[in-house]
């Protein structure tokens, strides 16, 4: 991985910024997503990361996972030379992690946190830091001498170690009028210019209903079940009444559309959602 506060020379094969482009591929699984977005209960759940099946059985995010899902693609990756537009930063460290095994990528970020840093150590990706807190940090580095030179430069989490031989980065000064004295050195960085990117959102893709997502061949079981709460509270007590269709009583309750009230199941947010969806047939936005 490679930092810089300004567009890097040289050609990339993929560009991923938030100022436009076309959907955000996406690697299919993508482990880090478990970790970014703390997602380990969804993810044994669905048996996947893809982030419409993450929501079709997620109680807690799946309004945010099932709005993303429709500006990423699964297919692919695109041919390059393509530019992408994500919305979720963790989406994008995905993605540039899976687009760098095979080419240059170029990652444009407002601020690199660390444990984005440490999921992209190590990639072929050179990463942006296009935030104004960032450039004006970096920026200021370059009127101070070695030492404060030093101590920015691992505040910003670009040194490590002694500040020797070894770990001393080649700086230069792009300014004219600094002449440093004798064995002094400085860090410059250029003004930014961000990458050429279109300036217009990617058109959505259309998705499965969240119950057919969740269910499967089972879906219609679902629906029907969940049309019957949605008519009316079912008390707990005739629960064991329900015999094969008890699997998915509990499966609407551990997925989110319907919870435990009262001594009554009842539908949920999520619920109510789906059984629209289903009864007007349309599967792929949010509301």
């Amino acid at each position: 991985m490679k930092v810089v506060f300004g567009k890097p020379s040289g050609d990339f094969e993929y560009v991923i910024t938030w100022r436009g482009g076309a959907r955000l591929w996406l690697p299919e699984p993508a482990p880090e997503l478990v970790l970014l977005k703390g997602l380990s209960e969804e993810a044994a759940l669905a048996g996947s990361t893809a982030l419409e099946a993450l929501a079709a059985v997620s109680a807690r995010r799946w309004r945010e996972l099932y709005a993303l899902a429709r500006f990423v693609d699964y297919e692919g990756p695109p041919e390059p030379p393509a530019v992408m537009w994500y919305a979720d930063l963790d989406l994008a460290v995905a993605a540039a992690r899976g687009l760098s095994e095979e080419a240059e990528v170029l990652l444009e970020v407002p601020e690199l946190g660390s444990l984005h840093a440490a999921l992209l150590a190590g990639c072929n990706v050179t990463v942006c830091v296009s935030g104004p807190g960032s450039v004006a940090g970096a920026d200021s580095v370059v009127w101070k001498p070695r030492a404060a030179a030093r101590a920015a430069l691992r505040s910003i989490g670009l040194l490590g170690g002694t500040w020797g031989e070894v770990t001393l980065p080649k700086l230069e000064s792009s300014r004219e009028e600094w002449e440093p004295r004798s064995g002094e050195a400085i860090a410059s960085f250029e003004r930014y210019e961000p990458p050429a990117a279109p300036r217009s959102l990617p058109e959505p893709r259309e998705l499965d209903p969240l119950l057919d997502l969740a269910f499967g061949e089972d879906a219609d079981a679902a629906f029907a079940l969940l049309r019957d709460v949605a008519a009316g509270p079912l008390p707990l007590r005739s629960a064991p009444e329900l015999g094969q269709y008890a699997p998915l009583l509990r499966d609407l309750v551990a997925y989110g559309y319907a919870a435990v009230e009262r001594d009554a199941v009842r539908l949920t947010e999520k619920g109510l959602y789906a059984l629209l969806q289903k009864m007007g047939g349309a599967g792929g936005e949010t509301g």
